[in-house]
């Protein structure tokens, strides 16, 4: 079920991550056709969004859509495997063959990295973003606010990957360290990863 609201916050996360390396290799399809690709985006993260509602949390940035953080957190394995493999399903038809294809790699070559570190229970940040028009007022700190303090609060950690280089400084103030930096075969380039834990206290 879509509103326009959930809509304009699909939109905002397209446009905000459309540049993105991991979105622009699984829609491929698209080719050099940006409005083409912005279109295939708002789908792909309506479906972020709704399976973020359905099994995992989402938080949004402000009342006007502008952008939103959507996290996988210790919901039901269960709960998450059916939410996970209904969006897989309508990933398959949106993607196409080649996209679904990149998709399902680099998510694999991502586990793969993951699967070294201590994380099997963390939380995930899987998407955050902000309209480009909404930068710069506060709002990538703010939504992201009430996910962190909802872990600190199950004393759990969480963790998140980006292909934004730029982007450390701003995770680090919020607590984030760097667990590994990582070349990811096939969109040809690096990501980190990074990792918050809970406290001793």
């Amino acid at each position: 079920m879509s509103s326009p609201f959930h809509t304009e916050t699909a939109r905002s996360l397209a446009t905000a991550l459309t540049g993105d390396p991991f979105y622009r290799t699984v829609t491929v399809a698209c080719g050099e056709d940006e409005a083409a690709r912005l279109e295939m985006l708002d789908a792909y993260f309506a479906l972020a969004l709704a399976e973020g509602r359905q099994a995992g949390r989402v938080d949004l940035a402000d009342d006007a859509g502008n952008g939103a953080a959507i996290w996988t957190t210790d919901a039901p394995a269960a709960l998450r495997q059916a939410a996970y493999a209904q969006r897989e399903d309508a990933l398959r038809a949106l993607l196409g063959e080649q996209g679904f294809a990149h998709f399902t790699a680099i998510v694999e070559n991502m586990e793969h990295a993951l699967a070294q570190h201590d994380l099997q229970d963390a939380w995930y940040l899987s998407i955050a973003g902000i309209h480009p028009d909404a930068q710069g007022q506060g709002l990538g700190a703010s939504v992201l606010a009430p996910g962190l303090a909802a872990v600190d609060a199950a004393r759990a950690a969480c963790f998140l990957e980006t292909y934004n280089e730029r982007s450390l400084p701003f995770y680090a103030r919020l607590g984030f360290v760097m667990a590994g930096r990582y070349a990811e075969a096939v969109t040809g380039c690096d990501y980190w990863l990074m990792a918050r834990y809970p406290n001793a206290a």
